[in-house]
């Protein structure tokens, strides 16, 4: 029996384990409800035999967190990866890393990508939300000032704009593309040529992937 870690009340863990090149979810077993200084949290084990390596999904404020351990005498041990460079994806280098032959991962800003796919999605979707904070022009007017925000006339439409997120110009205001999605002034269509453009220029880094 292997004592997992601790959860709050408010947050969510999965225990998977490594079998034939699969992930089997593993049940845990004897749950506990506890409380220490006020804090409630929850115990529990699970029966996996030693040297099996263990996934570990943790759900926390909206926000996903992935562990890799293996089981060592009675206890989860953080895995030691054996880890090569590879190549450089926008100056940060890539490194493919292996734990005794048995998994392979790649590692990328200190993360672990267990195939290519995941890895191209976290490149693609990092990149994506700097495209959002880029600034684009809308054209319309101003109607009222305030010492925080515009009320700018926009297409027949009115919508109060901070001043800390646009640059005002001549019959025109610069908002980031994630603003202007969210608040309808492009349409979803205009929002999704304007990433394919952008995301073009990186092409060639990005392909890089394919063939590791």
């Amino acid at each position: 029996m292997i004592r997992i870690g601790k959860i709050g009340k408010d947050e969510e863990e999965y225990y998977f384990a490594f079998d034939n090149g699969k992930w089997r979810q593993i049940k845990v077993k004897n749950k506990i409800w506890r409380s220490m200084k006020g804090l409630k949290y929850m115990e529990g084990e699970i029966d996996e035999q030693n040297g099996t390596i263990i996934k570990r999904i943790y759900k926390h404020d909206e926000r996903t967190f992935v562990n890799y351990y293996v089981i060592y005498n009675g206890d989860l041990k953080e895995l030691e990866l054996d880890c090569e460079e590879k190549d450089k994806i926008f100056e940060k280098i890539l490194y493919i890393c292996d734990y005794e032959n048995k998994i392979k991962f790649y590692q990328y800003e200190g993360n672990l990508f267990e195939d290519k796919i995941q890895l191209q999605n976290y490149i693609y979707n990092k990149l994506k939300k700097d495209f959002d904070n880029e600034l684009i022009k809308v054209e319309g007017k101003v109607k009222v000032e305030t010492d925080k925000a515009y009320l700018f006339s926009i297409k027949g439409k009115e919508i109060w704009i901070p001043k800390s997120i646009c640059t005002l110009g001549e019959d025109y205001i610069e908002v980031p593309l994630w603003f202007a999605k969210s608040k309808s002034l492009i349409s979803d269509k205009e929002y999704n040529q304007i990433i394919n453009e952008k995301m073009k220029k990186y092409e060639d880094e990005l392909s890089k992937i394919v063939f590791i």
